[in-house]
């Protein structure tokens, strides 16, 4: 009987099998990962508001301050925006962040604003006159690695007229969608493992009995 289960054909499936078990298992591990983090990132709002030593703590990658409160001090004159990005009102609806740098046109910001939210997709021509404190919640990172850009965004709780109050970002906003995709990867390999099973059961009926 084992002599007539083809080799090659069975070790094919066998690892494919083998493999989609693995990611279905990497995304439970991610699903975990990911109510951590959620959990974590919604704690930070409990926190006091970042100090100026936390921040520059958190320059360093000595801590995180993720989603915690701060409050900055927004004196740069009248500035053009230093960005445009994609984001929602406080009502929810879609538009535009207008990004500004609290600092004077001559320095590379550290950290930058959302002065507001816009349904204008010309907004980045417009002047805003920033004589403000923004207090509200902390982004790191919102441009990734990339060099020569802001470590840290302020979405604050106000806006600066006559722009309207952006969307507060939330711990739960966070997709968390690995059971799906760990169901997926496990469906797959049950899959595979029915069609080859149907498959070596049509291959042993088509195969002569030993001895003919």
């Amino acid at each position: 009987m084992s002599a007539r289960i083809p080799i090659i054909p069975t070790i094919i499936p066998a690892a494919g099998i083998l493999i989609l078990c693995g990611l279905g298992r990497w995304q439970l591990d991610r699903r975990e990962w990911k109510r951590d983090l959620i959990a974590r990132l919604e704690a930070a709002g409990t926190l006091p508001p970042v100090t100026p030593a936390e921040f520059r703590q958190a320059m360093a990658g000595d801590i995180s301050v993720q989603y915690r409160r701060a409050e900055i001090s927004c004196h740069a004159g009248e500035k053009r925006p230093y960005d445009l990005r994609p984001g929602s009102s406080a009502k929810g609806d879609s538009g535009f962040f207008v990004v500004v740098s609290c600092r004077p046109n001559d320095r590379p910001p550290d950290i930058v604003a959302v002065a507001g939210w816009t349904r204008r997709a010309d907004a980045r021509d417009m002047a805003l006159t920033l004589d403000h404190a923004l207090a509200g919640v902390v982004i790191e990172r919102p441009y990734g690695d990339a060099p020569d850009r802001p470590r840290f965004m302020l979405i604050p709780d106000t806006a600066i007229p006559p722009l309207e109050r952006p969307r507060q970002p939330r711990g739960q906003d966070l997709p968390d969608n690995h059971l799906a995709y760990a169901g997926q990867w496990f469906g797959l390999a049950v899959a595979l493992a029915f069609i080859y099973g149907l498959w070596l059961r049509r291959r042993m009926v088509a195969l002569p009995p030993r001895g003919e």
